[in-house]
């Protein structure tokens, strides 16, 4: 029945289904854990959280057609204390759970690693068009939440998700041609 522990105390209710209707009256049963406030979807956007940033191999300086690019991030959990309903102090950890890269070309991978720079092959794209491009991060995170009047200190999945997006550099998309001289 309960996920926390036994049923609290019954509660009498009077509920009604709008203002001109008549009153039902019984007893309401609730669970400890219907007694702590949940951390919603709202709640989570009003974060501020740090965009993680792409990383890319080579680094610098122009990208080879046909030759692979590494792409990877170093993302990190990130913690909040904040105040809900004006009453209730919470401790927040956001966690990447998906990361979407877009690697200006019309072409876009989805994982639920953020890879690894080399010697490691883990994502990777290759450009197969001339120009220039640039590669765009889009971070899902997911949220647990720890009220500090809840008497089991219970750690809770928040409700919902949040992206945050960064922009890397722009760079050229090249052709290295080698030539035999005399």
């Amino acid at each position: 029945m309960c996920e926390d522990g036994p049923p609290v105390p019954p509660l009498w209710r009077r509920l009604r289904s709008d203002t001109t209707g008549t009153w039902h009256l019984r007893w309401e049963w609730s669970c400890p854990e219907d007694l702590q406030p949940p951390f919603t979807g709202a709640d989570l956007r009003e974060l501020k959280i740090k965009a993680v940033e792409v990383q890319h191999q080579p680094v610098d300086g122009p990208m080879l057609i046909s030759k692979p690019v590494i792409v990877y991030a170093e993302p990190s959990a990130q913690e909040f204390r904040v105040r809900l309903m004006d009453f209730y102090d919470v401790d927040v950890v956001v966690t990447p759970r998906e990361y979407t890269w877009e690697f200006g070309d019309g072409t876009a991978l989805t994982t639920a690693e953020p890879g690894r720079p080399y010697p490691a092959f883990d994502l990777t794209h290759e450009y197969e068009q001339l120009g220039t491009a640039r590669i765009t991060l889009t971070t899902t995170w997911s949220a647990k939440y720890q009220v500090d009047t809840d008497p089991l200190r219970k750690w809770r999945d928040a409700a919902g998700t949040v992206f945050t997006v960064d922009e890397g550099e722009e760079f050229e998309v090249i052709e290295l041609r080698s030539t035999l001289v005399d």
